[in-house]
C-alpha cells in the first residue's frame, strides 16, 4: 500500500493486540462473539468488514466502545478506497493529459507537482466537478445545460474548451438579476460611449452596467491551442458573455463584446455561440455589432483610404472611439497597415477586477 496510507491499520490489528494482552486465541474470541472461527480470522486479516453489529459485540467482549471500532473500520475502508482510486487515477493520467494541465498549473487551479500523477488527476477532477473522466464526458454530452451539449459536439477540443468555459463560470455571481432585453438595448448607446474611455477602466464599468440588466461578462486568459475569442451561452437561465485575452487592442474587444450582445438579443438561449464559427448566427451577430457601434448611415461613409483626420471626425460625430472607426475601415478595405496610434493596447494584467488568479 502507498506510504500515505500505511499508518491506517486494519481493525483486525487492534483486535489482535487485545487478544494478545488478554491471552485468548481465535477460537475463544469466536465463542465469545458468537461467530465462526473463520469469520474471526477474516476480521483479523481485514477480509471481512467490521459491521456495526460486530462493533457492538466487540464492545461487550473487550470493553472498548463500539464507536471506536466503527471509527477504525471507517478509516481503514476509506484508506483502502483512496488507495484504489489513487491507482485508478494514475491509470487515467493519459486522459488527463488531453486537458490544459500546464495552463491550469500556471493559474493555480492545479497545485500538485507534475510528477504526482494521482494528485494531478484528483485536482483536475475536482476542478471539473466530476468523479471520473467518463462522468465528465457524460455530464457534458448529456447535460441539462444546452451549451454543454453543444460544446461536447466539438470532441477534439472539448477538454480545453470545457476548462476555459468553467474558468469563466467561476467569475459569475449567484445573484445575477433577471435578463431584461429592453434594458440591454437601451444600454447600447452608453456602452458605445464607453469605448472612448481608457479600456482598462471602461471594461469593468461595462461589466457593472451589463450585470444590472441581467448579463454576466467575464474575461478569461487564453489557453494555448484554443483560438476562441468570445463565447455566449446561458448558465442557469442567465446569459454569460465570455471574452478571451487573445485580443491586443481595444477595437477588437469592443467589437466582440457587441457581437456577443447580438447573440443575447437575437438568438436562442439553448445554444453555445462561439465567435470563431462560420455560421449564420455569427454573421448576424457581426452585422449587429457593426451597426450598433457605427449606425447604418455612417457605414457607407467609412474611409476607403488612409485618412486619420476623417477617422477622428467620424468618431467624434458618432460618439465612438476612433479605433472602432479605424478597425471597421480596415476590415472593409483589407488594409491593416495604418492608424495603429489610434488603437489602445491592452494590458490584461491591469484587469484585477476580473480575478485572473495567477494568469
Amino acid at each position: 500500500m502507498n506510504n500515505e496510507y500505511n499508518f491506517i491499520a486494519a481493525p483486525g490489528e487492534f483486535i489482535q493486540e487485545w487478544m494478545e494482552e488478554t491471552g485468548i486465541n481465535q477460537a475463544e474470541l469466536a465463542r465469545r462473539l458468537g461467530v465462526s472461527r473463520k469469520h474471526v480470522n477474516q476480521l483479523l486479516t481485514g477480509k471481512a468488514a467490521l459491521t456495526p453489529a460486530t462493533a457492538l459485540a466487540l464492545e461487550r467482549v473487550t470493553g472498548v466502545p463500539s464507536r471506536i471500532w466503527n471509527r477504525y473500520e471507517t478509516g481503514y475502508r476509506d484508506a483502502l478506497l483512496r488507495e484504489e482510486q489513487r491507482k485508478q487515477a494514475i491509470n487515467s493520467y493519459a486522459t488527463a493529459k488531453s486537458f490544459p494541465l500546464a495552463h491550469l498549473r500556471k493559474i493555480g487551479v492545479i497545485t500538485a507537482n507534475a510528477r504526482d500523477k494521482a494528485a494531478t488527476v484528483s485536482q483536475l477532477l475536482s476542478f471539473l466537478g466530476v468523479a471520473s473522466f467518463s462522468a465528465f464526458s457524460a455530464s457534458w454530452s448529456e447535460s441539462s445545460m444546452a451549451y454543454r451539449r453543444r460544446a461536447a459536439s466539438r470532441k477534439a477540443e472539448l477538454p480545453t474548451l470545457a476548462s476555459w468555459l468553467l474558468l469563466g463560470e467561476k467569475q459569475i455571481s449567484d445573484n445575477l438579476p433577471t435578463l431584461n432585453k429592453t434594458e440591454v438595448k437601451a444600454l447600447l448607446p452608453q456602452l458605445r460611449k464607453l469605448t472612448c474611455s481608457d479600456i482598462h477602466k471602461a471594461l469593468p464599468e461595462a461589466r457593472r452596467c451589463l450585470r444590472e440588466v441581467g448579463v454576466a461578462l467575464c474575461i478569461v486568459p487564453a489557453i494555448k491551442g484554443l483560438g476562441v475569442h468570445g463565447v455566449t451561452r446561458w448558465v442557469n437561465d442567465s446569459p454569460v458573455i465570455q471574452l478571451s485575452t487573445l485580443y491586443k487592442t481595444d477595437d477588437q474587444i469592443w467589437f466582440t463584446l457587441f457581437h456577443e450582445l447580438g447573440h443575447v438579443l437575437l438568438h436562442s438561449d439553448t445554444e453555445l455561440f462561439i465567435s470563431d464559427d462560420d455560421s449564420q448566427a455569427e454573421k448576424e451577430a457581426d452585422a449587429f455589432a457593426a451597426q450598433a457601434l457605427i449606425p447604418e448611415p455612417y457605414q457607407k461613409s467609412l474611409p476607403r483610404k488612409r485618412d486619420l483626420k476623417l477617422v477622428k471626425e467620424m468618431a467624434e460625430e458618432i460618439g465612438v472611439a476612433p479605433s472602432i472607426i479605424l478597425g471597421q475601415a480596415q476590415h472593409q478595405t483589407g488594409d491593416y497597415a495604418w492608424g495603429h496610434s489610434l488603437k489602445q493596447k491592452i494590458n490584461w494584467h491591469e484587469f484585477t477586477d476580473f480575478r485572473f488568479q495567477n494568469g
